[in-house]
């Protein structure tokens, strides 16, 4: 009844002289009797499941974020001057390397090649008149029919048209070159940009970017990581057992595994991080030069550390906390440090000892010192509390 847990104020227990002392004494008895019931009450064990603290090995794990960037990124200038009479690739297109991607009007290489190329042959045919002559006037000073001097001249003629053949050789080498880049082709495999020049534009060499080229297959991947794990990172990286892993932010797919390519050779002092790239296959293209993702290094800790479920250990004001079961089956909160948290589990340096019980679901009907009912037949003195 209602009534009964109702226990009046001190003051209002003084006798009025309205009342009956009958009745006054028939209710301080049913007050007591209520009081009585209330010590006898006692509240059922809670139902919680629980767990063992392990003392294990457990990876440091770090997470951070990171940017795609394309693997190889080719700006594409023209080598040569003139119109562009035709462009072949369009914005966005994949190409192969080797690819035609614009034409320039060659007609003035071509002329310029042609009389290089004339030119080479009628110098060629001077020199080798010329040195027939060296050899006639070396003969004929032999005989003493010329002067030394004239025959120092001619030879020095024959060596002069020589040399002009080679330099007519080289300059025959360099126009086929210019009309060789009158045909831009892609020096890579990759993802076409916007097409920045319209055909009938006239270019300068060497001057304004025609097209960029960003190899996507494999990509990089950009990120930083704190300094206090730098001696760790080093020593996985030795012994090849870093774990990297790249995942897509808001993203369903699995993380993909990635190869640690570069690392930055010093700590930049603003942020106390180093800069690191790592190289990732990108086969299917999940990943664009540009976009944001996450990353995660895995790394074995050097020694055991207290292991317990995550679930385990709770937020409060007073710090992070689980509850212990004890012997007697009832439970003890004690405040515990975190070290790190991975995949589901929770290391601990302080609060609980190996071999420990503790809670790992119904911690909102909990208070220190209550009795609980483990619901997991791995609990305390391997059975289920028996419920009458």
């Amino acid at each position: 009844m209602k009534s009964c847990f109702l226990k009046p104020h001190p003051g209002d227990l003084k006798v009025n002289k309205h009342i009956p002392a009958g009745s006054f004494m028939l209710l301080l008895l049913l007050m007591a009797s209520c009081s009585k019931k209330e010590e006898v009450r006692q509240s059922p064990p809670v139902p919680v499941t629980v767990a063992k603290v392990e003392l294990k090995l457990i990876p440091t794990q770090i997470n951070t974020y990171g940017t795609i960037m394309a693997y190889t990124v080719v700006p594409l200038k023209s080598l040569v001057g003139g119109q562009i009479v035709k462009a072949h690739v369009k914005s966005g297109q994949e190409v192969k390397k080797g690819d035609l991607l614009f034409s320039i009007d060659a007609r003035p290489y071509d002329a310029a090649l042609k009389q290089i190329q004339a030119n080479l042959e009628r110098d060629t045919v001077l020199a080798a008149d010329s040195e027939r002559q060296a050899r006639l006037k070396e003969e004929l000073h032999s005989k003493n029919a010329v002067s030394e001097d004239e025959m120092f001249r001619t030879k020095a003629v024959s060596e002069s048209l020589k040399r002009t053949v080679k330099i007519d050789e080289a300059n025959m080498d360099r126009a086929k070159l210019d009309v060789e880049y009158c045909s831009i082709r892609s020096p890579i495999d990759g993802k076409a940009g916007d097409v920045l020049v319209d055909e009938g534009s006239v270019i300068k060499a060497n001057d304004a970017t025609l097209i960029v080229i960003n190899q996507i297959k494999p990509v990089s991947v950009s990120f930083s990581v704190p300094q206090f794990h730098l001696n760790q990172i080093k020593k996985h990286i030795a012994d090849k057992k870093l774990d990297l892993q790249i995942k897509a932010q808001n993203a369903d797919e699995l993380p993909l595994r990635a190869e640690l390519e570069f690392m930055d050779n010093t700590v930049d002092p603003n942020t106390g991080t180093i800069r690191m790239e790592a190289g990732l296959a990108n086969e299917n293209e999940r990943f664009w030069p540009g976009q944001f993702v996450n990353v995660t290094i895995n790394m074995l800790s050097e020694k055991p550390v207290l292991v317990v479920p995550s679930q385990a250990v709770q937020p409060s004001q007073k710090g992070n906390y689980a509850y212990v079961v004890k012997s007697d089956m009832t439970v003890e909160l004690r405040i515990v440090e975190i070290l790190r948290s991975v995949a589901g589990e929770t290391a601990l340096s302080s609060g609980v000892a190996d071999g420990e019980t503790i809670i790992t679901d119904g911690h909102l009907k909990l208070v220190p010192g209550c009795k609980v009912d483990v619901k997991d037949p791995n609990g305390p003195a391997g059975k289920k509390t028996e419920k009458k």
